[in-house]
């Protein structure tokens, strides 16, 4: 059994006038052994020992002198760990949170009072707690998050006791968790301690870890989703703390590397869910960052194929043809690729496609039958649009430009005689006259 510690006890006895204390009972400046005091009683029982030990802590946690309370808090918040059921626990709680203010810990003394109501919501020193915890939350508080304690205050009946103390800290880390961070930390840890069996630590893990990301101890976060998926790997809470874990190791901790990884295993282990497709978006990122582009291709891929009318659906076909085409030099793929988009969306999407496919045709490939094939989409998909005439007038410049007069004067006059009303009408039949008398 844990004992209050020997040398604040006999701190405290001098310093409020108690026995006087001889030499012989204190070692000397030049490390004499303290000599062995030999029982002149026989031992208490526990429960009278836990009955002093509180009485004694009473007394000095409610004395005048501030330094005398800082040195007995400690000794309680060990009386509590050791007595956290006993008949005095609950005033024993109270007078730490009492401490803390006194100390100007209000956030300490808060969540004290919160652990108090939850813990001990039969006993007498309720009401004072109750009081005491929307005093403080009126007092130190903004408006919002004062509410909000009193909204986490509140009892469920029908819960268990560690229900309602796991809850309390869960709703604490979502609504202001950052504002309670260091006290929070402890009652975690204690309650990990306390209640080793308890069925929902996987889920008072992931909240720890969503409290150290919330104050940016990333480290922390790390090691708290870590630790949740490898001592608990059949939770149903496993995806959210590998999604979890992927962020703040891509978003904050820049291992990139690390990041892929765990989004990859989070897309292959939980096909269809958000978690999966929100890994897979970011793999795409972070594997064409790393200069992985074989793989962000591949992603992309996986992303147009499982999430065909996502949004990013779209965004994975212009990125793939442009990974394609300026970091890999696949330009046939590039076009490939954007001829697919053009398949699916219709419209000025397919058509931006489109006249890109003809740009990289014509300045990547230098190939004018591929160019010249995708003007020809373009006027035969959307011949009402006004870019048709100018997919046409831009495959008889091609033709021209590659001396292929013959051809050029065909492109030439599709555009004078299906578009006349059109701009490129005039200059095509002046570009015929040209040819003509070459």
């Amino acid at each position: 059994m844990i004992r209050l510690s020997g040398l604040i006890l006999l701190f405290i006895i001098m310093f409020a006038g108690g026995f006087p204390v001889s030499a012989q009972a204190v070692s000397d400046a030049k490390g004499a052994s303290t000599p062995v005091i030999a029982p002149t009683h026989r031992a208490a029982a526990l429960s009278d020992v836990m009955a002093a030990e509180w009485n004694f802590l009473k007394v000095y946690g409610e004395d005048k002198n501030e330094d005398v309370v800082t040195a007995v808090l400690p000794e309680l918040v060990e009386w509590l760990k050791l007595y956290p059921d006993s008949e005095y626990a609950a005033d024993a709680q109270l007078l730490k949170a009492n401490i803390h203010l006194r100390l100007g810990d209000y956030r300490f003394a808060i969540v004290d009072l919160l652990k108090h109501v939850q813990e001990y919501p039969g006993a007498e020193s309720n009401a004072s707690a109750r009081k005491l915890l929307q005093d403080t939350g009126n007092r130190k508080m903004d408006k919002k998050t004062a509410l909000a304690l009193n909204e986490i205050g509140k009892v469920t009946d029908s819960a268990e006791k560690t229900e309602r103390l796991a809850l309390f800290m869960t709703k604490l880390v979502e609504r202001a968790g950052t504002e309670f961070y260091e006290p929070l930390v402890i009652e975690f840890r204690e309650f990990f301690s306390r209640f080793p069996a308890y069925a929902g630590r996987d889920g008072l893990q992931l909240a720890l870890g969503d409290l150290h990301s919330k104050k940016e101890e990333y480290i922390s976060a790390r090691l708290a989703y870590t630790e949740l998926i490898l001592v608990y790997p059949d939770s149903q809470l496993l995806v959210k703390a590998k999604r979890s874990l992927g962020d703040v190791l891509a978003n904050n901790l820049k291992d990139y590397d690390g990041a892929i990884t765990v989004y990859q295993d989070v897309a292959a282990s939980y096909p269809g869910t958000d978690e999966a497709w929100v890994a897979y978006v970011q793999t795409s990122k972070l594997s064409e960052r790393q200069k992985k582009y074989a793989l962000a291709v591949e992603t992309h891929e996986k992303i147009i194929a499982l999430y065909p009318e996502k949004d990013a659906a779209y965004d994975s076909y212009k990125a793939e043809a442009r990974i394609l085409r300026e970091e890999m030099s696949k330009y046939p793929e590039a076009i490939a690729v954007l001829g697919r988009l053009a398949d699916k969306y219709k419209g000025e999407k397919a058509l931006e496609a489109l006249w890109l496919a003809a740009k990289i045709a014509k300045k990547d490939l230098k190939d004018l039958e591929a160019e010249v094939s995708v003007y020809d989409r373009i006027a035969a998909e959307y011949p009402e649009d006004p870019q048709a005439a100018k997919a046409l007038f831009a495959a008889a410049e091609a033709c021209e430009n590659a001396k292929k007069f013959d051809t050029a004067k065909e492109y030439y006059g599709k555009v004078s005689d299906k578009y006349p009303e059109d701009s490129l009408a005039a200059k095509s039949k002046k570009r015929i006259d040209a040819i003509m008398n070459k």
